[in-house]
């Protein structure tokens, strides 16, 4: 396993006791996505409840959108406004959108 690839492992699995993921997201990135995750289609943010869009990004894709944003759309780079930790407790709360769209 690469590094880079083990540490983001790392940082999911232990994200939750440095940082409150749901927290942060509802206070940095629910303006554009939601509150519930469903995101916006009129400004063009993805569902992070569905299951189409939880299977087609991995998570070392999810870290690298929140901490580096996406050219040519509203998604901000949060490198050097997130901590690590945060970051990765946000990309885990991301995860979670779609386990929780799941249940019955």
């Amino acid at each position: 396993m690469k590094p880079r690839l083990l540490l983001i492992g790392f940082l999911f699995v232990f994200a939750s006791a440095a940082a409150d993921g749901d927290a942060v997201f509802k206070s940095r990135c629910a303006a554009c996505h939601g509150s519930d995750g469903k995101g916006n289609p009129t400004i063009g943010t993805p569902d992070f409840t569905s299951p189409k869009t939880q299977s087609d990004i991995s998570d070392a894709a999810i870290v690298d959108t929140i901490t580096n944003g996406r050219k040519g759309t509203i998604m901000p780079s949060w490198k050097g406004k997130l901590s690590d930790e945060e970051i990765a407790a946000v990309a885990a709360y991301v995860r979670s959108l779609g386990r929780k769209s799941q249940r019955p």
